[in-house]
């Protein structure tokens, strides 16, 4: 009886976490151009200083104020979503 509490709870749980894991945000891959079509211009931008090389290549994070965007050069490596 209880599992079956459970499952159907966890079962009624699955449809709001896939919604929100895959909103409307910005994905790995995408180019800085294809960000700043589709979610206008950033807050603010931040660029890493420091010597650039093959192996530590330039990091920019554009803050759009409920998200963060992190670029490797000019490919997005991850979206930070603030609360």
């Amino acid at each position: 009886m209880r599992l079956s509490k459970w499952l159907a709870t966890l079962l009624l749980c699955i449809p709001f976490f896939a919604m929100t894991a895959h909103a409307d945000y910005p994905t790995r891959g995408m180019k800085m151009s294809t960000v700043k079509t589709q979610y206008g211009a950033p807050q603010s931008v931040r660029v890493s200083t420091g010597k650039v090389k093959k192996q530590w290549p330039r990091i920019t994070v554009w803050n759009y104020g409920k998200f963060s965007v992190y670029f490797e050069r000019k490919t997005v490596l991850h979206t930070v979503v603030h609360q």
